[in-house]
């Protein structure tokens, strides 16, 4: 490959060199690029991974969240640092990082890829995936909103029934937990009256609400127990899960004695529970037996036993991709930007006020011990856990919340299109030169701290929303009532508005992540198949490529949704590949900063110190998460 730089822009207009602004106003009107990725961020990271993991850890990895947030910002520096010294983009600099590489001849032309652009590509796929997720996303927003077909209302009443009445049940516990016992009364009269108004033939509606009680039941045998009696209780529960595990697979592998001895032992751990201990263990071996049939149930009901194979939230999401591609196709960088700072700034706003107003609720109110708890570097006791395992789902959260791989990569993108590196020139040995790329730096960096403040606060928000209501209610919110799901964290506070206010940002956010997260795809990949020696290395063949995956990925991005209708396990998915991903990025990071950087713009000590901690913290995050999917 030739070492010439390469200028990712879909700009049309040629940017010039200039000098850097020193007044705090002048660089506010220069900062653009970290909104851009905030509005990718604050979607499927905030809106739905980071309340998963609310929902299923409780308030126990808040801090994991805070930490995941936080600590990236470091390497996004680096990688702008990079691309503002050399003119080159963050594709041309991974594989410039030594390691094992492939060299092959392509139209003639030798190519040599390494390592880590190899996995980049298959963390792409999953990043496309992810997408399909998101847009799957919007359309059940538009499905609840504005139903196309009679199943769609029908599937729609259905949902919205059983997840108001869990939270009614929730409500019950909350005011005998206080002593309320009118609260509880009037409540119970409210559920009486919603069960008696349900259509009495609907069998699977009644065998979908005795399965889901017997989860409320669960939540509801841990909640009378406080103190030294929970922890106990939990310690017995944790050891039985464990030795359930190990006798499974002692069974597998035909160990007899193994076998034996774990029965022998289970049995005397199982004789030394009270009655609520053994109803608990009852309840909680049924579970996922129980959770697999009420995916059934809820899919029998959308589909009408499968007489129907394109539901309304695909309809929706086949209209909002064909949208998408084509504005994205004429699109510019301007419009992007105001477009996602206008939607993320707003449903962040609302976000951030639900939270606070939840405060004067006191069934749902964060409490001061909630906060130690989420603040204590603990896990999640596993009477506590709502899911497999919330944990795994925190990690691979931990890989797109903040700036995730795949925003660490594109951002470099979005600074050149904003003429970061241009505004600087080409590098040579100038002391006006070194002024200028330490002057575009400092705006940098502004850009990218800016960012994380934003999407900092909206993750913390929608997380301890997620504990708040959906943990307690013991709603985890996944599959095709997904949205549906997420909508009760803004019921408390805005009441018989909520599903309004809340399909309105869900739709907002949801559809600004999948519009930039495309748009920055098109310019990665366009630039990732120069790389790859696909197609030539003028600047005309990599514009005129960007345009034409802008109209193919929102495409691509659909037919995985149509084919896998499970957003969550979709997003999931894509935030282990990119936790994964983590490590490669902090040590090309740490390869930039100490080889190819000019010296005259390389940080001091205290930066670098925190570098290498936030390499170390993305090794640890990606290693763990590679072993939570491996082993």
């Amino acid at each position: 490959m030739s070492d010439t730089p390469v200028e990712p822009s879909n700009e049309t207009e040629e940017i010039g060199i200039e000098t850097p602004p020193t007044t705090m106003m002048g660089i506010l009107k220069r900062l653009g690029p970290g909104l851009i990725v905030a509005g990718s961020i604050v979607g499927s990271g905030e809106l739905i991974a980071t309340t998963k993991t609310g929902a299923e850890a409780g308030f126990w990895l808040l801090w994991l969240i805070i930490i995941g947030c936080v600590i990236k910002v470091f390497v996004q520096v680096e990688f702008g640092r990079y691309t503002i010294s050399s003119g080159k983009t963050s594709l041309y600099g991974l594989n410039e990082v030594p390691g094992p590489a492939i060299n092959y001849q392509l139209g003639g032309k030798n190519n040599r890829v390494n390592w880590i652009m190899w996995y980049w590509l298959l963390m792409t796929l999953a990043s496309l995936a992810q997408l399909g997720g998101i847009v799957g996303g919007v359309g059940q927003a538009l499905q609840i909103s504005v139903p196309l077909t009679e199943q769609g209302r029908i599937y729609n009443d259905f949902t919205k029934v059983q997840t108001l009445l869990q939270v009614k049940e929730t409500l019950v516990i909350q005011a005998e937990k206080r002593g309320d016992e009118a609260e509880a009364k009037k409540v119970s009269q409210e559920i009486a009256k919603m069960e008696a108004g349900l259509d009495n033939d609907d069998n699977d509606g009644d065998e979908y609400l005795v399965l889901r009680r017997k989860r409320s039941r669960q939540t509801e045998i841990t909640g009378t127990l406080e103190g030294q009696a929970f922890n106990d209780f939990n310690q017995v529960q944790e050891q039985l899960e464990k030795n359930d595990s190990l006798l499974s697979k002692a069974k597998e592998d035909g160990s007899k004695l193994e076998t034996a001895r774990l029965v022998t032992e289970i049995a005397d751990a199982e004789s030394k529970l009270d009655a609520l201990g053994k109803e608990y263990l009852v309840l909680r071996r049924q579970y996922p037996i129980n959770k697999a049939r009420m995916s059934d149930i809820k899919k029998s009901i959308q589909t009408d036993d499968d007489k129907i194979w394109f539901t309304d939230d695909k309809i929706w999401a086949t209209i909002i991709a064909v949208a998408t591609s084509l504005l994205l196709v004429v699109g510019r960088y301007g419009f992007i930007q105001t477009f996602s700072t206008v939607m993320v700034v707003s449903f962040t706003l609302i976000t951030i006020g639900n939270l606070f107003a939840l405060q004067m609720n006191p069934d749902w109110a964060v409490t001061g011990q909630d906060i130690i708890n989420g603040l204590s570097f603990n896990f999640t006791p596993i009477t506590e856990v709502l899911g497999k395992s919330p944990m795994a789902t925190a990690l691979a959260t931990f890989g797109i919340i903040g700036v995730g791989a795949a925003e660490l990569i594109s951002y470099p993108y979005w600074c050149q299109a904003k003429g970061y590196a241009k505004f600087t020139g080409p590098r040579d040995d100038s002391p006006e030169w070194a002024a200028r790329a330490k002057g575009w730096l400092h705006v940098l960096r502004w850009d990218a701290w800016g960012s994380m403040v934003v999407y900092t606060f909206a993750t913390i928000a929608f997380y301890l929303l997620g504990a708040a209501i959906l943990g307690r209610a013991g709603l985890n919110p996944e599959g095709s009532d997904m949205i549906q799901t997420l909508s009760v964290m803004y019921e408390p506070v805005f009441g018989s508005i909520a599903p309004t206010l809340f399909l309105f940002g869900a739709f907002a956010v949801l559809y600004s992540t999948f519009f930039v997260a495309n748009a920055s795809h098109a310019r990665v990949n366009s630039d990732g198949l120069r790389v790859y020696g696909f197609i030539p290395m003028s600047e005309e063949s990599y514009r005129k490529t960007v345009r034409i995956l802008s109209g193919v990925f929102p495409m691509v991005c659909l037919s995985v949704y149509i084919f896998y209708p499970k957003p969550a396990v979709l997003i999931l998915l894509s935030g282990v590949m990119q936790a994964v991903m983590l490590p490669m990025l902090s040590a090309a990071a740490l390869y930039f900063r100490y080889y190819k950087t000019d010296p005259r713009t390389r940080p001091g000590i205290a930066w670098d110190v925190f570098l290498w901690l936030s390499a170390f913290g993305m090794l640890i995050a990606g290693s763990w998460a590679a072993y939570t999917k491996l082993f």
